[in-house]
């Protein structure tokens, strides 16, 4: 039976806060006053917050019988907290740092991970003292805790922290036997070189076997409590795992990458899932518990990016050694919070507007691995051209009625099946654009397209990277040059396609005696090769690029790939539901509620760079808004468009394919409601 999550729907003002606390401060929780605490949340509006009840130290902090309790705390922490939120209509989830425990491990040192040199995976200085999930850790501490913190209180969720073996082996003692049980032979760091994905599909089996155990004693107790492990239902998160999780969290940081894309680009992979799912941005300016605080503008733009796009917005905070929060923190979310509630209201369960389905891979080891390259480097690139699309993980795509075009990324897994829908999608009408060495099928040694796309696969080339030769429709806003693409480059032979562009070799490759002024050599001799083809199969289109333009795009920021490819989507894609004249940095999204359509615009801009090998991104401090930003619906049945939620009625002129009107200022998120009444 599903659980009811509407609440969690609905409630899109939610902190998170970290409270992984050593023993060695002398005032440690000392301050704590559950009431005060409490009240940090009332007066920053927020309605669901996250609370510990055990902490990577191993430390617990509820009225407990099991496991070991933090020497500071005086009081019941996690159910002082749930008893006064619970007063403010303040909903509460349960943390649990199910994946490091230090506590456990100095005290059982058989229930440490040991790696494939046969180190224990300890802290050497850090909070991570990794216990083993096939070892006893489980059946003696994690079960009987979990059982007690949900035979005593009455939460509303749960959030199991780290379910996962780190990079999903280990070789202690505990797996070492289960694995010979389960596989009939030996657990050995040889086997996780000559059979990976044995070894480590036992890790990820771990994970999911020890998070449906902890559901399902859950579930037992409070069957009405949501429950979840970070990373569920995140882009590549196993099934298995995700069957565990009855709501979805995706970390997303700006540090992490120095992107500030990340939030839009993971909710509009969420946002086609059946499960509510949080992206979780941070205070802190740089990654957890750093105790600097983002301005109130900035968390408006995240906060904006993340609803606007249809996810659920959380943000992390940490608790003081003295068991207090900072006032002065609350007072900047409070103040995007009230953003939030000027604007939520168009937002919660609002779904997206079909265009464009990208289809790609994803790691499944978030924890240690970054998200692919090509995968986000695609997002922005259509993000940045304002391009209304969805982002689908391999074959989990829907039926793509109503979508106008696939866009498949180098890393995409496509299953035979896959490849037949997505040929039927083209010859339906549907516009395609492949890049690289997506579809490419090593057993075949040919593309599982290749009728599609009108080419046969012949070769990788010698150079790390190549030119795009001057094509002038798809040249608009690019220098009258062969255009640089770093990356690999595919040797392809036209059956039907036409080409667009050749590929053009660097002069060579640098070596001894063959030294140029840069490492790249400028362009040399002109291939026999496309770079770009178009290829008409059916009713619809495909269009090939032969090299990794969205992993170089998402690398290097080279604006021309960009609009090169942009110009060649606007050439193709001619059923726009919405076009704009907006600047780069300002982000379009359509999303669709109770018969309405709500168009969103998100202004970004941030601060100069300084030394960007010791600075990880740079922040926010103030928004410049933008004006006089036109923009055209092609949709007959739409005939006015009202700004939110400040509520002026825009004058529209009618076109032959709907209307266009110009939004006159956007500062940092602008919502026009466009309907079908005058």
């Amino acid at each position: 039976m599903k659980k009811n999550d509407q609440w969690f729907r609905e409630n899109i003002r939610q902190v998170h806060i970290d409270f992984h606390m050593p023993e060695f401060p002398r005032d440690a929780i000392h301050n704590f006053n559950a009431q005060e605490f409490v009240s940090e949340f009332v007066r920053a509006k927020a309605n669901v917050i996250g609370v510990f009840t055990k902490c990577h130290f191993g430390n617990a902090f509820y009225d407990n019988a099991v496991g070991h309790r933090h020497s500071g705390l005086k009081e019941d922490f996690f159910g002082e907290v749930l008893a006064e939120a619970k007063k403010h209509d303040i909903k509460v989830i349960a943390y649990y740092s199910l994946g490091t425990d230090a506590h456990a491990v100095l005290n059982n040192p058989d229930w440490y991970q040991v790696d494939e040199f046969g180190k224990v995976r300890g802290s050497e200085g850090t909070v991570w003292e990794l216990p083993c999930l096939n070892s006893p850790y489980r059946e003696e501490l994690v079960i009987p805790q979990v059982k007690e913190i949900t035979e005593k209180y009455e939460m509303d969720g749960y959030l199991f922290d780290i379910p996962y073996l780190h990079n999903h082996y280990c070789f202690c003692n505990y797996c070492k036997k289960k694995f010979y049980e389960e596989h009939g032979q030996e657990l050995t760091p040889e086997l996780l070189k000559t059979n990976r994905e044995l070894v480590v599909g036992f890790g990820i089996d771990t994970a999911a076997r020890c998070m449906k155990e902890i559901y399902d004693v859950i579930r037992k107790i409070r069957p009405e409590v949501l429950v979840n492990c970070n990373g569920a239902w995140r882009m590549g998160e196993p099934a298995s795992v995700n069957a565990t999780s009855d709501y979805g969290l995706w970390e997303s940081q700006p540090s992490a990458t120095g992107s500030f894309l990340g939030h839009s680009i993971r909710a509009r992979h969420i946002r086609t899932l059946d499960v509510p799912v949080q992206i979780m941005t941070v205070r802190f300016t740089e990654g957890w518990g750093l105790m600097s605080c983002k301005t109130a503008e900035q968390l408006k733009f995240e906060f904006a990016c993340i609803m606007a796009n249809g996810g659920i917005i959380n943000i992390g905070d940490q608790v003081l050694p003295n068991g207090t929060l900072q006032s002065g923190v609350y007072d900047i979310i409070g103040e995007a919070f009230s953003f939030v509630e000027e604007r939520e209201a168009f937002c919660i369960g609002a779904k997206s507007v079909r265009g464009i389905a990208v289809i790609a891979d994803n790691t499944n080891n978030w924890y240690h691995d970054k998200d692919d390259a090509a995968t986000f480097g695609s997002a922005k690139m259509l993000i940045e051209g304002h391009h209304q699309f969805d982002l689908y993980y391999n074959n989990d795509f829907p039926d793509l009625t109503g979508y106008r075009a696939v866009v498949l990324p180098e890393n995409v897994k496509l299953s035979p099946e896959s490849a037949e829908r997505l040929r039927a999608f083209v010859q339906g009408g549907g516009l395609l654009l492949a890049e690289g060495s997506a579809t490419y099928s090593r057993e075949a040694k040919n593309f599982a397209l290749a009728d599609v796309l009108g080419l046969d696969y012949l070769e990788r080339t010698p150079y790390s990277f190549a030119y795009l030769t001057e094509r002038e429709e798809l040249w608009k806003g690019v220098a009258r040059i062969p255009q640089l693409v770093e990356g690999e480059f595919i040797k392809t032979v036209p059956t039907t396609a036409e080409t667009l562009s050749l590929i053009q070799w660097p002069l060579t490759v640098p070596a001894v005696n063959r030294a140029f002024r840069h490492p790249m050599p400028p362009a040399g001799l002109v291939s026999d090769f496309p770079a770009i083809s178009a290829n008409r199969y059916g009713q619809g289109t495909a269009l090939y690029i032969a090299a990794p333009v969205f992993r170089t795009y998402w690398n290097s920021n080279h604006f021309w790939v960009r609009r090169i490819v942009t110009n060649l989507l606007d050439q193709y894609d001619t059923g726009k539901t919405f076009e704009t004249d907006a600047p780069v940095h300002v982000e379009a999204n359509l999303m669709e509620k109770d018969g309405k359509k709500f168009l969103h615009l998100i202004n970004f801009q941030n601060i100069h760079a300084g030394e960007k090998s010791s600075s990880f991104y740079d922040p926010i401090e103030s928004i410049t808004p933008v004006h006089d930003i036109e923009v055209r619906i092609n949709d007959p049945l739409i005939r006015s468009a009202t700004t939110r939620p400040d509520g002026l009625k825009l004058e529209t002129v009618a076109t032959e394919r709907g209307i266009r009107f110009t939004v006159p200022k956007v500062h940092i998120h602008t919502i026009v409601e466009l309907s079908d009444n005058e």
